[in-house]
C-alpha cells in the first residue's frame, strides 16, 4: 500500500511494522485511503486517523482481537471474505454491499463503539482537551422574503428571536458586516479569529452560496505571521468545477461498477485549472470540494444545497469553532431534466435559467437548522457553541447560545455593532 510522504513519523513507524494487518477488514478502505491522502486531510481527520493506529499499536495481538471483536464477527455473518470488497479505497460499491446487509446497523455500532474506546484511550493518556468557545452563523438574505409568523418555527425550542437594528444604509449584508466588517482594517470577526494564535488551520470556514460574502473576506489585508487562512467556499466560484463535474458524472451508466469507474476519474483528475485561486491554492480544500461533489446530495447543482452540506461535512471532518455560512437565490427546476443523476439543467435544456424567490426561502428556511442540528451531533458543539441564524427581510435573528451567552436571555433587541461585539467576546 502506497502511504503519504507527509504522515508524522511516529504513524509512518506504526504502518511499517503492520499494524495494518492487525486491522479488520471492514476497516482497510478507510485506514488505507486516510493514510495515502494524508496530504489532503484536515487536522482533526489526522488526529483521529493517528489516535487509532497509534492506540492498535500500543496493543498486545489478544487486546486488538479483543477490540475489533464484534466487528470481526459482524463481518464473518456477513461474509465480507466473499464479497468484491476494495481494501484500498472507500468505494460506491464498497458502501452498497454494507448497507444491503441486515447486519449493517449493529456493524455501524460496533465500529463507533472501537472509535469510542480509541478516544477514552486518548483522554487518558493526553489529557482532557480544553474546550473552547464555537460560533455558527447563518444568513438568510435579502432578496428571500420570509413570513414573520412562521420564520423560525422549524427551530422549535431551541433558541429566541431577536430584532435586529440594520442600518438602512448597511451595504454588504448583516452577515458580511458581522464576517468581514471593514476589509481594510480586518475588523470583523472573521479576521480577529483567524489572527488568534491558538486558531489553527481549517478552523474558520466561510461558505457562500453566491460569491459576495467569500470575495468581501478575500479582500481582507494579509494575515499576520502564524495566522491561519480560512477555508473560503463560493458554490458561484466554484462554477467551472461543478460544471466539469457535472458533465463527467452524465457519462455514467445506471449500474454501480460504472459508477465507480467515473467516481475514480473524477477522483483522480486534477482539479487546480478548475478551482478559484483560494481552493485550487489548497490541498484540503481542493478535496473536500471534490468529495462533495461526488457525495451525491445535490450540492453540483443547488446552491443552497451546497451551503447546507458544505456545512454538514465542515463540522464532521474539520470540526470548526468559527463556521459563517449564507444561503442565496437558486433557478427554477427545469422541466424534462434529471436532477437525481446530476444533470446540470443549464447544459441539457435550451431555456435561460429564472430565479425562484420563493423556492430558495423555502429552501433556506427548511435547511438553516439542519446546519446548526449537523454540529449538534459531535461533542465539542454541545455545550460551547452560539448559533446566531439571520432573517434579514425582517430585520430578525434566531439566536440559540448556552445560558452564559448575555445575548441568549438579555434584551430584545440589538444592534448590529453591539451583536458584534458580544460574538466577538465569546469566541475571543
Amino acid at each position: 500500500m502506497a502511504v503519504s510522504d507527509t504522515l508524522p513519523v511516529s504513524l509512518k513507524t506504526v504502518v511499517e511494522n503492520g499494524v495494518l494487518n492487525r486491522l479488520p477488514l471492514t476497516f482497510l478502505p478507510f485506514a488505507n485511503q486516510q493514510l495515502r491522502d494524508w496530504q489532503f486531510l484536515f487536522p482533526n481527520e489526522r488526529r483521529a486517523t493517528e489516535q487509532l493506529l497509534l492506540y492498535v499499536n500500543s496493543l498486545s495481538p489478544d487486546e486488538s482481537s479483543a477490540l475489533f471483536a464484534e466487528v470481526t464477527a459482524l463481518e464473518e455473518k456477513m461474509n465480507v471474505g466473499s464479497w468484491k470488497f476494495s481494501t484500498s479505497e472507500q468505494t460506491i460499491e464498497n458502501a452498497s454491499l454494507l448497507a444491503r446487509s441486515p447486519w449493517f446497523q449493529e456493524w455501524r455500532r460496533a465500529v463507533q463503539a472501537v472509535f469510542d474506546a480509541t478516544e477514552r484511550h486518548a483522554t487518558t493518556t493526553e489529557g482532557v482537551p480544553t474546550p473552547a468557545n464555537r460560533l455558527v452563523l447563518i444568513e438568510i438574505p435579502r432578496p428571500l422574503d420570509l413570513a414573520a409568523v412562521s420564520v423560525w418555527q422549524r427551530w422549535g425550542q431551541l433558541g429566541r428571536p431577536l430584532n435586529l437594528e440594520i442600518p438602512p444604509n448597511l451595504s454588504g449584508g448583516v452577515l458580511q458586516n458581522l464576517v468581514v466588517g471593514d476589509p481594510r482594517l480586518s475588523n470583523g470577526l472573521l479576521g480577529k479569529v483567524t489572527q488568534r494564535a491558538r486558531n489553527q488551520y481549517a478552523e474558520a470556514w466561510v461558505i457562500d452560496a453566491g460569491h459576495a460574502l467569500v470575495d468581501s473576506a478575500l479582500a481582507l489585508p494579509p494575515a499576520g505571521p502564524g495566522a491561519a487562512q480560512p477555508v473560503l467556499l463560493s458554490y458561484s466560484r466554484l462554477d467551472p468545477c461543478r460544471q466539469n463535474f457535472s458533465r463527467e458524472m452524465n457519462t455514467m451508466r445506471k449500474d454501480l461498477s460504472d459508477a465507480d469507474a467515473v467516481y475514480d476519474r473524477l477522483r483522480k483528475v486534477n482539479l487546480v485549472s478548475w478551482c478559484p485561486p483560494e481552493v485550487a491554492a489548497d490541498p484540503a480544500a481542493r478535496e473536500f470540494v471534490r468529495n462533495l461533489y461526488l457525495s451525491g446530495n445535490g450540492a453540483v447543482i443547488f446552491s443552497n444545497s451546497f451551503v447546507q452540506w458544505a456545512a454538514s461535512e465542515a463540522f464532521r471532518r474539520a470540526r470548526p469553532r468559527f463556521l459563517a455560512a449564507r444561503f442565496g437565490v437558486r433557478s427554477k427546476p427545469k422541466p424534462f431534466t434529471a436532477v437525481a443523476v446530476f444533470e446540470n439543467p443549464d447544459q441539457v435544456n435550451p431555456l435561460p435559467a429564472v430565479d425562484d424567490l420563493p423556492g430558495s426561502a423555502i429552501d433556506a428556511q427548511i435547511l438553516a437548522p439542519y446546519i446548526w442540528l449537523a454540529a449538534m451531533r459531535y461533542e465539542e458543539y454541545a455545550h460551547a457553541t452560539v448559533c446566531v441564524c439571520v432573517a434579514e427581510s425582517l430585520s430578525q435573528a434566531c439566536v440559540v447560545a448556552p445560558p452564559e451567552f448575555a445575548v441568549a436571555h438579555g434584551q430584545s433587541t440589538l444592534s448590529i455593532d453591539a451583536l458584534g461585539h458580544e460574538l466577538d467576546e465569546w469566541i475571543s
